[in-house]
């Protein structure tokens, strides 16, 4: 089984420096980067990681294919994410704030899309909440604008980022819009949490088929769970633990998403400390034991960041290249050059 990793929010901002990273006890993920093929990839989010994966343009047309993750069916109508965020005035700056920093009751998400819907009917437009945390919206026509997806967004300031491109002002004054309707919503005048006082639009386009090497996803994400239906492979829950895929599942090139770390936009170090120990024994060290005992062939570890991340492709043999010694993590997260990918040339 030759098994692909995916782990977003393994690296902090770098201005973070080493300090998040400091006495992490992380000896199988330091095997497996030591002895692996690295290889630098830069910044990236989920959403864009598995964009491309998918075979996705760069304007990220996500939104139908996370719709029928959450359970909804897109059909051939156009949708984008309408995600209920929080903005907090900072100085002249508002600062966004996502749906995994306050509560929200599908209750309130029902009634909260409802008024939503009522007032931009007249543009044909209707928005649904399958979760609570996460909204979208079907529109009539598909817009030409660019957009950032929300968890790219977490803790900074939206001015840079606001709709833009030929459709950008209008869906400015929509994104205005939403903001009025929802300031002034009973449901949030009776929260006792941080207020819904927007919406975040982002990621719109069409469902239609896509191609993947991978024969099975495995993963909790509905984006992910989405691609993969639309690709034809099979969708399976996430496991607790990775030993569960080591069991003769009889796929061949599983991709497993691992979305469990916090954001590091919001500097929860403590959280993110203990979900990355945490994965450490239930998802490094048994996939490391894999390699040891020839379950898998290879294991492709994709680690991502905002400002960094690193490939490490690593086989069987890999494991004995012993005179590579292990580094803390933060080490990998400054590295500055990259190794030849596995079928390039080097001999020497």
């Amino acid at each position: 089984m030759k098994c692909h990793l995916l782990v977003p929010n393994l690296f902090w901002p770098a201005a973070a420096g080493a300090g998040p990273y400091r006495d992490l006890a992380l000896p199988s993920l330091q095997t497996l980067l030591a002895r692996g093929r690295r290889t630098r990839t830069g910044g990236s989010s989920l959403e864009r990681w598995l964009a491309g994966a998918f075979g996705l343009p760069d304007d990220l047309p996500l939104a139908p294919y996370a719709l029928r993750g959450d359970g909804g069916e897109p059909g051939d109508h156009c949708w984008t994410h309408a995600d209920p965020i929080h903005l907090r005035v900072h100085g002249e700056r508002l600062i966004l704030a996502d749906a995994s920093r306050f509560a929200i009751t599908d209750e309130e998400a029902q009634e909260f899309v409802t008024a939503l819907s009522s007032h931009f009917a007249a543009d044909g437009m209707l928005f649904v909440a399958p979760s609570p945390q996460r909204w979208y919206l079907r529109l009539a026509a598909e817009p030409r604008m660019r957009t950032v997806p929300t968890a790219e967004m977490a803790g900074r300031s939206i001015e840079p980022f606001l709709p833009s491109g030929e459709d950008g002002a209008r869906w400015r004054r929509h994104f205005n819009e939403a903001q009025m309707v929802l300031h002034g919503h009973a449901r949030n005048e009776a929260r006792g949490a941080l207020p819904v006082n927007s919406v975040w639009f982002w990621g719109a386009g069409r469902a239609r088929p896509l191609a993947s090497s991978h024969d099975v996803v495995w993963s909790d994400h509905p984006l992910a769970a989405g691609l993969a239906v639309a690709s034809g492979a099979a969708m399976r829950p996430l496991p607790d633990a990775g030993a569960s895929l080591l069991q003769g599942t009889g796929f061949k090139e599983p991709l497993v998403v691992v979305a469990s770390l916090p954001a590091t936009a919001y500097g929860d170090i403590a959280d993110w400390r203990d979900a990355v120990a945490a994965l450490e024994r239930t998802w490094f060290a048994p996939l490391l034991a894999g390699l040891k005992n020839g379950t898998l062939e290879t294991l492709t570890l994709h680690g991502l960041g905002s400002d960094n991340g690193v490939t490490a492709v690593v086989s069987r043999r890999d494991l004995w290249r012993f005179w590579r010694l292990k580094r803390p993590l933060h080490a990998h997260a400054v590295e500055k050059q990259t190794e030849p990918p596995m079928n390039a040339d080097t001999r020497r």
